[in-house]
């Protein structure tokens, strides 16, 4: 951090957005695989993983000469997926590590009279934050909601949109902007109906996340009414007494933490366990030990129990709770059934009275050629957040394979808001010297176009 200071104070009083990234982010580590990003969080949240909270030694001006023409398209209200997360369990990430430039998380919730009493926070307070910034920060405009993507690709001259309605971007007002990228969709309205709508644009921004296709087992019976695949679903199921009565455990699958919310979700309701997962308790990749006690009392109780409730033969042992660390699912019988398979190839059988696979998720990029796999590391697998995330250059966002299209957040490995705004820097930056290289042309009387 000190690295970082001294090269800051040549740069004091300067637009961070204007600066040399590279090198102000040489020589930083984090937990990021993008240096942007970390060196946006080190400026934003000096030493946080070692539990300070020092001031951001950034500071935030409103320029609105640096404005920038854009649209955001969304299936609902600004907040994204954190509207769908399930109420009740904290974020793991502090509620100040997840507020944007120049609106505190703590002055919103302030003025919602909210009294918070941890720095964890629940989903709805993040997502009502985020649907809250938008209107103080009078960026209404920009944000178009009920909007589903169809298809994003390059435009051709010979194409036209005359039969679909345009998606105006800024009222009364006409950007010219030079058209790679043909976006299409359309705009579902309160009655059902669709709008589809068509519109160009120089540079298009994926931030989709990772939340909209929950990861699948792909074994037998998976498709079975009683194996859901979100917890949102399991806790609904709880909810509405659907388990009241049942003999029965649930069977839950997956050994992260929204597996372990479900756990937890289970056990507060009396809900008797089965918790099913691939890895060893003494896995150093496990989640839970990259987790400090102190702070996730919660999800230590449920790596204690995962641990020390665990057998080998008969989860009647443990009536409230039994743990099958290195068991896999085979497959899912008609009669409510679960064919599983420990790691040295013994076969069980398990009643269960509702399963939930809870194993990750992954992008929908269906609007995109071949699902986005051909602008990734590997363009021969799925996008993935871990495995097989989207190229990029590493400092400007920009997809290696793809001009104009850049990629932020969980699409290139970053799942935390607090790295995620090293991306919106990292496209902000490049778009800002794109801009500037543009005006240069123009006035030294070319064409216009960059």
């Amino acid at each position: 951090m000190l690295y970082s200071e001294e090269k800051l104070n040549d740069h004091l009083n300067l637009i961070f957005s204007n600066q040399e990234l590279e090198y102000l982010a040489e020589g930083l580590e984090g937990r990021s695989s993008n240096p942007v990003a970390i060196l946006f969080d080190t400026l934003l949240h000096p030493e946080a993983d070692f539990g300070f909270k020092y001031p951001p030694v950034l500071q935030w001006k409103f320029e609105p000469h640096q404005y920038i023409p854009h649209i955001v398209l969304g299936k609902g209200p600004p907040g994204g997926a954190w509207h769908s997360m399930e109420g009740s369990m904290l974020t793991i990430s502090f509620g100040n590590w997840m507020e944007l430039p120049g609106y505190a998380f703590k002055d919103w919730a302030a003025t919602k009279r909210r009294n918070i009493k941890c720095d964890r926070v629940l989903p709805e307070e993040v997502a009502n934050y985020y649907k809250h910034y938008v209107k103080i920060m009078g960026l209404q405009k920009n944000f178009r909601e009920n909007a589903y993507i169809t298809s994003v690709s390059k435009f051709y001259r010979d194409q036209d949109c005359e039969s679909e309605s345009p998606l105006q971007i800024e009222d009364g007002q006409s950007t010219l902007i030079k058209r790679n990228w043909e976006i299409r969709g359309y705009q579902r309205s309160a009655d059902g109906s669709h709008m589809p709508f068509c519109l160009f644009a120089e540079n298009v921004a994926l931030a989709t996340g990772t939340f909209d296709a929950p990861g699948r087992l792909q074994v037998e019976g998976e498709d079975f009414p009683f194996v859901l695949h979100t917890i949102s679903d399991f806790g609904a199921a709880i909810d509405k007494g659907i388990l009241h009565g049942k003999t029965d455990p649930v069977l839950i699958i997956g050994g992260g933490l929204t597996a372990a919310d479900a756990v937890l979700y289970a056990y507060n309701n009396s809900v008797p366990i089965i918790h099913a997962f691939r890895r060893r308790v003494t896995d150093p990749s496990l989640i839970f030990k990259q987790l400090p006690k102190k702070l996730y009392p919660e999800y230590h109780k449920v790596y204690h129990m995962m641990c020390t409730k665990s057998v080998t033969l008969d989860y009647s042992v443990h009536p409230a709770y039994t743990s099958l660390p290195e068991h896999q699912v085979l497959s899912f019988q008609p009669d409510m059934k679960c064919i599983l398979e420990t790691s040295s190839g013994l076969k069980k059988i398990l009643k269960f009275s509702l399963a939930v696979v809870l194993i990750g998720s992954h992008p929908n990029l269906c609007f995109l050629k071949d699902q986005g796999q051909s602008i990734c590391h590997n363009p021969n697998e799925p996008v993935t957040c871990k495995g097989n995330p989207i190229e990029i250059d590493p400092y400007t966002y920009e997809c290696i394979k793809e001009p104009n299209l850049f990629a932020l957040g969980p699409l290139v490995g970053d799942n935390f808001v607090r790295f995620l705004k090293g991306g919106a820097l990292g496209i902000t930056r490049h778009l800002v010297a794109k801009q500037k290289k543009h005006q240069f042309i123009v006035e030294r009387g070319a064409d216009g176009v960059p």
